[in-house]
């Protein structure tokens, strides 16, 4: 199972499984992250930095994608309301 580490929180890691957003992963883990828009990609309140495994992330679907360039996101940044884990590998977070 793919794991999320997040730096930032004494480097816990929480399970998740293939298809699940970051977001899911850390709420179903008692974590919860704000969320504007309600986990629709349209703002940027669950921002994440990707430091490592953004290859282990499903590529940005059309609504984060357009959030991404109009806020304009960094390269290592994701919305973790969208960014779902593709069960090949662990990815590594650090919450602004």
């Amino acid at each position: 199972m793919p794991k999320v580490r997040v730096l930032n929180l004494g480097s816990q890691e929480f399970e998740g499984i293939e298809n699940q957003s970051i977001m899911d992963v850390l709420y179903r883990h008692g974590y919860e992250l704000d969320s504007a828009c309600g986990g629709h990609g349209q703002c940027t309140s669950c921002k994440v930095i990707v430091l490592e495994g953004m290859e282990n992330l499903y590529p940005p679907e059309f609504e984060e994608a357009e959030t991404i360039e109009e806020k304009g996101l960094e390269e290592n940044e994701r919305l973790a309301c969208q960014a779902k884990l593709n069960g090949k590998g662990d990815v590594v977070i650090y919450l602004p």
